[in-house]
């Protein structure tokens, strides 16, 4: 799908350190974001292309998938502009499905590299495994039911009905 570029905005806040080459990360104050979201693109679905929403160059597709039997949503982030990136790469997601949070925008992704190993290892090294990723914060346990869930949970993931929300401090 050819999608247009938007023109980018200079109106962020980015700040500059000491070091010349480092950038400190501060997302577009509420008028870019304005103009940002004003200034959306609806591109719809049309000669065998997916309908999506461009914003600010992040191309936001949403299409009732056949195979998956779904709806199916996908963000594709290789296309944000520099002043939505983090230093280390990422873009800030904050995903809701009606009311629930299914990832914060201040969380990091919960590498499928974890789930992998925990699903290959014995019991022995699945605790192993649990332990570090708890201790290096991929994983934050339920202070309630003791559930150990996704560092982007915002609540408590566990399949029974605790809900807990996720501490404040992880």
């Amino acid at each position: 799908m050819n999608s247009p570029t938007p023109p980018r905005t200079p109106a962020h806040r980015a700040t500059t350190s000491p070091d010349p080459h480092a950038r400190v990360f501060r997302f577009p104050d509420a008028d870019a974001c304005e103009r940002a979201n004003a200034d959306a693109v609806l591109h719809p679905g049309t000669h065998g292309d997916l309908p999506c929403v461009e914003i600010d160059g992040i191309l936001v597709f949403a299409h009732l998938d056949p195979d998956l039997a779904a709806l199916r949503i996908t963000v594709h982030l290789d296309t944000a502009p520099d002043h939505l990136m983090r230093p280390d790469g990422t873009v800030p997601l904050h995903i809701e499905i009606d009311d629930t949070v299914v990832r914060e925008a201040h969380g990091a992704a919960r590498t499928p590299l974890i789930d992998a190993l925990l699903d290959a290892a014995d019991d022995g090294h699945r605790e192993a495994i649990r332990a570090a990723a708890l201790t290096v914060g991929a994983l934050w346990r339920c202070p309630a039911c003791q559930w150990d869930n996704p560092d982007t949970a915002g609540c408590c993931q566990s399949p029974g009905p605790c809900g807990t929300p996720a501490p404040r401090t992880r």
